[in-house]
């Protein structure tokens, strides 16, 4: 088997795949070979108990050992000492094209390539396991083959590895790719351990990859530091981020120590690597030293602030770097900023014949040197336009790796007339923030693609889609191929274009929306957002779909109960009325026309029919109200709590001043809802805990603490406490810890608290212990209007 193959069976990473097999070969387990240009196999060898039969049982070509052979998906063949064919099995047939009348026939009169040949004299000669791949350009396939020799000939096992070694082909270039970059890249899993690191990245820590994965976070070896030398936490590292966040990490910026005690200041991008199930299964890492380039900022921005105080000398100062040429083309002046990007020193330029000092000094740093002498030097061949042209210098010895833009035009006056000024700008910057636009789009493009449970899109300036992809497009059967290149104008109706198509344009002017539209009997809902750049600039717009028809169907279908509930509410309350005003009439009509001809027990019974139709009054009323919370309810607007309280103190004043209770409260917030229905919570809640406050005074406190945009208001009490186990069932309908005897009320008073808190987008619950008291808390969203 070749090292990829055992790879992708041992599900490991090529390279530790490798030196786990190299350490079972000096173990003498395993036997290995190179083969092609960079590829090798490994196999075990057989022992005295597996070896193959020798030649009368390879003779044997009807046995049951023919049959198995017959059966494997590897070409075998056997040949004799002549080399003629004394079997093949159907797969080799296959193979080479070949039937049973070639029994007996000489391999060498078919297809046979010289190294397949020589590879069979060669076995036959030493009598040992040849192993070797070979091309074969009839059949265009590649086949890994092991000839085994015996003392009646040879064996040979043919296996197809065309699609192998294409696969080979392209790993060896991501491959030599990756170990050839500039650039340090590394691999790390999921539990922190180094995976990979190319030559580069050891090349930059100044350690083996071994020792990198050795070092904790904490380890003073380890520290690494900011712009300023401080030591950063560990949430600010780049791989604790991405483990926690999940997202990529761009441009961070930190500076470590080699073991030799040198600083070096190192640029880190990294992103997270997902498995099938979506979980993180490492991070991969782009490390770029950029010491020099920390240290050349610090040293330029020095030496300018020197120079700056001896020159006013505008051109002398400037980052654009300038050629003056005579009509002759020779350089008659150059500014430091050509110094620096050529490597040039003026004193021994000026004087000399610009296109001698390109073709000797200059063309040879950029990558293109061919190019940018042609371009060059075109102009003093013609001397009458204006040229401009970018180019990469590549950054060998002294020079810094840059970009530049170059622009020349002809002089017309003065001095230098007939000769050319030659400007240099810096443009790396610009390059760099280009690069780092397309990985911007390549990764939005690859969000686009796997987008779940709906469908994303990103349109230019002209609402043209560039990529479009996510799931809700397969459900629909619509190809991204029918959207891409095409803009909105071409694809949806004039109706949907007109009602969508603001949003689009305030999306590319940096303004983000939502909105609901119907199409193809669908309800979406979307968004549209700005994408920009890393200098904030808005480049592209996204739109994000979610199909929400179901949920649209669900909320009529809830919307339709609620209104049958309250019309049904509404009728048991207007029918039970009346029959229970009777009721209760004539029982007070009872008491009153015959009350003194009543016994004890009589007025009793008597006095028990009229609680128990008042208290069913009460439930009725209590139903109805809990009914029309959400379509009764006033709109919401900023209301001040301190006021509510106030108006529910007044309200309780006889109850509070009864039962001697002592009630205080924190200042009180501003909140959005509804004046009245928050008046019904707080007088619920002040009244359970004085009516719940047990044989001691009640005493009652209300605050309230800010999180984000919402308020946490709570009401303590030290009343009898509520077991953890009925907490829950509290705010149900109706549901009672106590007899009417031992405390009043209907049971409806939490439920229509908890309805209320619901109602403004909040929750309500309440900690407790028996005997310990209460505390109920609920949560509003704050006022917009409100300063944090």
């Amino acid at each position: 088997m070749t090292t990829t193959e055992v790879a992708e069976q041992l599900d490991l990473g090529r390279r530790s795949t490798y030196e786990r097999l190299e350490r079972l070969v000096g173990h003498d387990r395993l036997d290995t070979k190179k083969v092609g240009g960079n590829g090798r196999v490994w196999w075990q060898p057989f022992t005295d108990g597996q070896a193959l039969p020798k030649g009368q049982e390879r003779d044997a070509v009807d046995s049951d050992l023919g049959k198995v052979f017959d059966r494997i998906s590897d070409g075998f063949y056997a040949l004799d000492e002549e080399l003629r064919f004394r079997y093949l099995n159907d797969t080799a047939a296959d193979l080479f094209e070949l039937n049973e009348d070639a029994i007996g026939s000489d391999i060498r009169t078919e297809n046979l390539t010289e190294t397949y040949e020589n590879a069979l004299y060669e076995s036959l000669e030493t009598q040992e396991v040849v192993v070797f791949e070979d091309y074969y350009p009839p059949w265009d396939k590649w086949f890994l083959n092991a000839i085994y020799p015996s003392e009646s000939g040879l064996s040979v096992y043919s296996r197809d590895i065309t699609e192998r070694k294409r696969r080979e082909r392209e790993l060896s270039r991501y491959e030599t790719i990756v170990e050839t970059s500039p650039i340090g890249i590394t691999i790390v899993d999921s539990d922190g351990e180094m995976q990979f690191a190319n030559d580069r990245a050891e090349e930059i820590y100044g350690r083996s990859k071994d020792r990198i994965n050795d070092l904790s976070f904490d380890d003073p070896e380890w520290t690494e530091v900011d712009v300023d030398g401080e030591p950063l936490p560990d949430d600010e590292k780049p791989f604790p981020q991405i483990m926690e966040s999940g997202e990529p990490v761009f441009d961070h910026v930190s500076g470590i120590s080699r073991p030799d005690g040198e600083r070096v200041w190192i640029s880190i991008n990294g992103a997270p690597v997902y498995d099938d199930h979506g979980e993180i299964e490492s991070a991969v890492f782009a490390i770029e030293n950029i010491t020099e380039r920390k240290e050349r900022e610090q040293a330029l921005r020095e030496s300018e602030a020197r120079y700056r105080s001896l020159t006013n000398d505008v051109l002398d100062t400037s980052d654009v770097g300038t050629f003056i040429l005579n009509s002759d083309f020779e350089v008659v002046w150059i500014n430091e900023a050509i110094e620096e990007f050529f490597g040039l020193d003026r004193e021994t330029i000026v004087g000399r014949n610009k296109r001698a000092l390109i073709e000797a000094e200059i063309a040879g740093i950029f990558e293109e040197p061919e190019r940018f002498a042609n371009r060059v030097t075109a102009t003093y061949e013609d001397n009458t336009y204006t040229e401009e042209f970018e180019s990469h210098v590549l950054g060998e010895g002294s020079l810094e790796e840059r970009w530049v833009n170059h622009w020349s035009q002809p002089i017309e006056s003065g001095l230098y007339a007939g000769g050319r000024i030659e400007h240099y700008t810096d443009i790396t910057e610009r390059k760099e923030r280009e690069r780092a636009l397309e990985e911007s789009e390549r990764r939005y493009r690859t969000l686009v693609k796997n987008f779940p449970n709906g469908a994303v899109g990103l349109f230019d300036d002209d609402l043209q889609y560039t990529a479009i992809g996510g799931e809700l497009l397969d459900a629909t059967g619509v190809s991204p191929e029918d959207r891409i290149g095409n803009s909105v104008y071409d694809i949806y109706p004039d109706d949907i274009v007109e009602e969508i198509e603001p949003y689009f344009e305030a999306a590319l002017e940096g303004e983000a929306n939502s909105f609901e539209a119907e199409y193809n009997d669908q309800n979406l809902f979307a968004y549209t957002l700005p994408l920009r750049n890393d200098g904030g600039e808005v480049f592209a717009g996204m739109l994000v779909v979610q199909d929400v028809t179901e949920r649209r169907e669900y909320q009529r279908k809830l919307e339709e109960s609620n209104e049958r509930l309250e019309q049904f509410a509404y009728s048991v309350s207007h029918d039970l009325q009346e029959p229970l005003r009777m009721v209760t009439s004539y029982l007070q009509l009872i008491e009153n026309r015959y009350g003194d001809a009543l016994d004890e027990d009589g007025e009793e019974f008597v006095e028990f029919a009229i609680d128990g139709a008042e208290r069913m009054r009460q439930m009725i009323d209590g139903l109805l109200e809990y009914s029309r919370i959400e379509t009764r309810g006033d709109p919401f607007e900023p209301v001040d709590l301190d006021d509510v309280l106030d108006d529910v103190r007044d309200d309780l004043q006889m109850r509070i001043d009864e039962r001697n209770a002592d009630i205080t409260t924190d200042d009180l917030p501003c909140v959005d809802g509804d004046d009245n229905q928050l008046r019904q919570v707080f007088q619920n809640l002040l009244s359970n805990a004085i009516e719940y406050s047990g044989d001691e005074p009640p005493k009652v406190d209300i605050s309230a603490t800010r999180d984000g945009d919402r308020w946490s208001i709570s009401v303590q009490d030290n009343g009898i406490g509520i077991d953890p186990d009925e907490q829950e069932r509290i705010f149900e309908v109706f549901q009672r810890l106590h007899t009417h005897e031992e405390h009043s009320g209907t049971g409806i008073g939490l439920a229509l608290a908890r309805r209320v808190v619901e109602r403004h987008g909040g929750e309500i619950w309440v900690d407790s212990e028996p005997g310990e008291g209460s505390i109920f808390s609920f949560t509003l969203p704050a006022s917009q209007n409100q300063d944090e």
